[in-house]
């Protein structure tokens, strides 16, 4: 009979929880739609650059995996391998993605982002920055910095 309780506490804390990771997470859906694209600088330099927010996304993943074959890029991403491909072929008719050979195989090709890609992700980045900015910019300062002291924490924990 305890361990029945127990178990039902346990149960009843895991709901808890998962409830408020729900609110949390519309929450901060919330809040990144009431900041973002302030300006529309983000979305004016992917029309430019001619690449969608998918790809935008693989790219950044790409630069943060450093080098790796499509395979393991397609695991990583959880996507089938004729999709990814197609994704990479793709950028690199776009010169964002170079195939280059393994240091430790030269059969094997490993993919990597190239200058332009890092340039137009840094560019992305500053964008971006500038409209949550200007989004938060209405918040008191008390506010803001209370904001930024609790994301620092998360950050600090998720890295």
């Amino acid at each position: 009979m305890a361990n029945r309780i127990r178990r039902a506490g346990r149960r009843a804390r895991s709901d808890d929880m998962t409830e408020s990771a729900r609110e949390l997470g519309r929450l901060l859906q919330d809040l990144v739609n009431r900041v973002s694209h302030r300006g529309g600088q983000t979305l004016a330099l992917m029309t430019e650059a001619e690449v969608t927010l998918q790809q935008v996304l693989l790219l950044t993943r790409l630069r943060q995996a450093n080098r790796c074959s499509v395979s393991e890029f397609a695991d990583q991403l959880g996507l089938s391998l004729p999709a990814i491909s197609q994704a990479v072929e793709r950028l690199k008719r776009l010169d964002m993605v170079t195939r280059i050979e393994d240091p430790t195989d030269r059969r094997r090709k490993q993919l990597a982002t190239t200058r332009k890609a890092h340039a137009l992700l840094d560019r992305l980045l500053e964008a971006r920055s500038n409209e949550y900015a200007a989004g938060v910019a209405g918040l008191s300062p008390q506010l803001r910095e209370d904001l930024a002291r609790v994301l620092r924490r998360v950050v600090d924990q998720l890295s």
